[in-house]
């Protein structure tokens, strides 16, 4: 085998074990997980993608249309490492691996999480600053600079 075919090899055996990780944690997960660890919760996580000039994107998410994408990139500017740090535990990925899953999944978990083009309501954890709240880790202070 050459070069080019061991490193296809390697990269498509790490995008399966993503996607195995992810199915047997399930996309929803992803949306679980932004509502524990993103200040706000998920509809922040989606606030900060439109300020980042991704409206559309997350607008035909919450629609009946196709999904466009997010790169990656784009969630690799609005996670702070505290926070990029907590998605990888719970979702049992590396920490550079988040960006990657939230845009390869998000998409489909937040149209799961939405009805009529609206987000439903997401679930309220101690672990998230709310909008308004006092502001007591470092973390969510990163994360709210980073979704400003």
């Amino acid at each position: 085998m050459d070069v080019l075919g061991s490193v296809t090899t390697v990269l498509g055996g790490l995008g399966a074990r993503l996607e195995q990780a992810l199915d047997a944690k399930g996309a929803d997960g992803l949306a679980l997980a932004a509502a524990k660890f993103f200040p706000g919760g998920l509809p922040a996580l989606l606030d900060a993608l439109r300020a980042d000039g991704h409206g559309g994107a997350v607008s035909s998410w919450l629609g009946r249309g196709a999904n466009e994408p997010v790169p990656a990139e784009a969630f690799a500017r609005l996670l702070p490492p505290a926070i990029a740090q907590a998605f990888a535990r719970d979702l049992g990925l590396r920490p550079e691996r988040v960006p990657v899953a939230l845009a390869q999944f998000l998409p489909a978990a937040v149209a799961r999480e939405s009805a009529d083009g609206a987000l439903r309501p997401q679930p309220q954890f101690s672990t998230q600053a709310m909008p308004g709240a006092p502001d007591t880790t470092g973390a969510t202070r990163a994360a709210t600079m980073a979704a400003e």
